[in-house]
């Protein structure tokens, strides 16, 4: 291929030889040219006139005499030409060829703008929404449109629950009423895989003339690497931009790091370094703005979007009255709970939050996990209670807060050490420990039938509603992996199978604290007795007598340990089984293959 012709008027290094303005007569010369681009301020800048810029150019040419020749003192800005170079330039740039100016990338034009609705169904403080929203509004009588996909494929290969996915449907109708009242429409889509979701964007894209599109970024490794390829897929459409927001932790994953810029693997000093950033950097808790409503034309441009029916229900096993009165839809019903829980709980919640029987103690987790309420929000109104304060102050409140941080640290855990994703241990020597294969336990476990009442008591609150007190959640976890030897993996299934508020950071790390398999390990101090933890949490028995009714005629000094307590006879007669393991032992074998796995660590 022959070399390419080099402009005239470029230097042997492709750049046009500068100008430089002085005060006086070539200084009112000048004159200012505003660029500006959409969305974007405009911005100013100064350029020569005509004359000086031809000084310029005729003083640069002057300085050339002959080939491999020059004289003279360059004018400032013009760099200094080799003679070699000289004559090179005179091979490949014959004179009378004119200068090729470079062309300016095309302008970006706004049509409608497409807003991807994911674990966010909000409208208030939702960043990729407010996005959306603001490019809309730069083209004239352009709009925002809402996408939600149903993606069963996807959600049965994270294990969600039916009794979530419900709650899910529900929200999306309460999202589309919220959309409706700001002209929006809601095009909701179905798709039998993960693999035909970019297709789907595409023909959406194209029907509805949109131009950006918009999300928040989700942080499991499957999720990043659908939007990653997604995105690849659209922006080669011609004039197709797309948009990613951080919305779903306070600070973002990859905005915190230890002091040499390496991702944090323990909880305290992760959360020493969140509290100083949320506390001296006030934009972490900055709400976005609830997006502008579309023009009316709206409503007759879609009404057909308008008018379409969405599911507002999806079938679970549970008691549906139970668990829409416990958690009804909706961002005023989530509002109405964070107000009460402000007014009510907070200040006393590292009192109540070990108190089984204290359900208001966790009434807010099914709205964080699936975004029906901003995690921003959350802090920012723990924080107003708090005298505008996280460090400090109210017991209570840094309880909460310190909640919420464990769940960005499990979500800092799934982005820095991906393995977590995908049925590893964080810690890969644990992967060595023998664990049962005693089904027969586990079955009793997820039944509810151990013998041991608080053990039971948990497992058969999340059968009938779908959740579980926090602290019981601990209790049950650690039972099956310390008691019954039973791999935590199954466990963890179990929960995200089975509660409305399963979330698959938060349930991965906290199985794996319990199993002594994650961050934060500790193999010989996270034994719990679960006779000891009864009588010190439910001490006169009453989460375990609602949850297990065969017990509820139990003095507070039997019911926790009904088979010692009683004699064979009475036992006999309450149709309760007998615990199926002995903690004593059970945690004797527990220790020993712990200690045979840290050997072969030490090897």
């Amino acid at each position: 291929m022959p070399p390419k012709k080099r402009p005239a008027g470029e230097d042997a290094q492709g750049e046009e030889p500068r100008k430089r303005v002085t005060n006086g007569a070539s200084a009112s010369a000048t004159k200012s040219v505003t660029i500006s681009a959409p969305g974007t301020p405009a911005a100013t800048t100064t350029m020569a006139g005509s004359k000086a810029g031809t000084a310029a150019r005729a003083g640069a040419g002057s300085t050339m005499s002959k080939p491999g020749t020059v004289r003279g003192t360059p004018k400032p800005g013009v760099r200094k030409v080799g003679a070699a170079a000289l004559a090179n330039r005179s091979k490949l740039q014959p004179s009378g060829v004119a200068a090729v100016k470079k062309e300016a990338p095309p302008p970006v034009i706004t049509k409608n703008t497409l807003m991807w609705f994911r674990n966010d169904l909000r409208v208030q403080d939702n960043r990729a929404l407010h996005e959306a929203s603001k490019r809309a509004h730069i083209g004239e009588k352009k709009c925002i449109v809402g996408l939600y996909i149903i993606s069963e494929s996807e959600w049965a290969s994270h294990d969600e629950a039916p009794v979530k996915i419900d709650f899910w449907m529900r929200n999306l109708a309460e999202l589309r009423r919220a959309l409706d009242r700001l002209n929006i429409p809601l095009v909701v889509r179905r798709t039998g895989s993960k693999a035909e979701v970019g297709g789907l964007l595409e023909s959406i894209v194209k029907e509805l003339d949109i131009s950006h599109v918009f999300w928040n970024a989700e942080y499991m490794v499957d999720e990043m690497k659908r939007d990653s390829a997604v995105k690849k897929a659209l922006v080669k459409l011609p004039g197709v931009y797309v948009e990613q927001s951080e919305d779903q932790c306070v600070v973002p994953p990859k905005e915190i790091k230890t002091k040499t810029g390496q991702p944090f693997s323990a909880f305290q000093p992760f959360s020493n370094a969140w509290n100083t950033l949320v506390e001296t950097n006030p934009h972490y808790l900055k709400f976005s703005e609830v997006p502008e409503a579309n023009p009316i034309e709206a409503k007759q441009l879609y009404g057909h979007y308008f008018r379409e029916s969405i599911p507002s229900t999806h079938t679970h096993a549970l008691d549906r009255e139970q668990v829409d009165q416990l958690y009804p839809a909706g961002e005023e019903a989530a509002h109405e709970k964070l107000n009460a829980f402000m007014q009510k709980t907070v200040l006393q919640y590292h009192i109540i939050r070990d108190r089984p029987y204290e359900m208001a103690s966790n009434p807010l987790n099914p709205y964080l996990v699936s975004g029906i309420l901003s995690v921003r929000q959350c802090v920012a109104a723990a924080r107003a209670a708090n005298n505008n304060k996280i460090i400090i102050g109210n017991e209570g409140v840094k309880a909460w807060i310190a909640e919420i941080i464990w769940k960005e640290f499990y979500r800092h855990i799934m982005v820095f050490y991906p393995r977590v994703c995908k049925n590893r241990a964080f810690d890969a020597v644990t992967e060595n420990i023998r664990w049962s294969n005693d089904d027969r336990k586990f079955q009793m476990w997820c039944q509810g039938k151990t013998g041991y009442p608080i053990v039971d008591a948990g497992m058969r609150q999340l059968n009938t509603l779908g959740c579980m007190h926090a602290r019981v959640r601990m209790i049950v976890a650690c039972f099956l992996v310390k008691d019954l030897m039973v791999n935590w993996q199954k466990g963890e299934k179990y929960f995200m199978s089975n509660l409305i508020d399963g979330d698959m950071a938060s349930n991965n790390g906290g199985w794996q604290w319990c199993a002594s398999t994650g961050a934060e390990a500790q193999p010989y101090y996270r034994i719990f007795n679960p006779l000891q933890q009864s009588q010190r949490f439910d001490p006169n028995g009453d989460y375990i007598r609602q949850w297990v009714p065969e017990l509820k005629q139990l003095s507070s000094s039997q019911i926790h340990d009904p088979y010692h307590a009683l004699s064979a006879k009475d036992f006999g007669k309450l149709a309760y089984p007998k615990p199926i393991v002995d903690h004593g032992e059970a945690k004797k074998k527990y220790v020993d293959e712990y200690k045979r796995v840290l050997a072969q660590k030490l090897i």
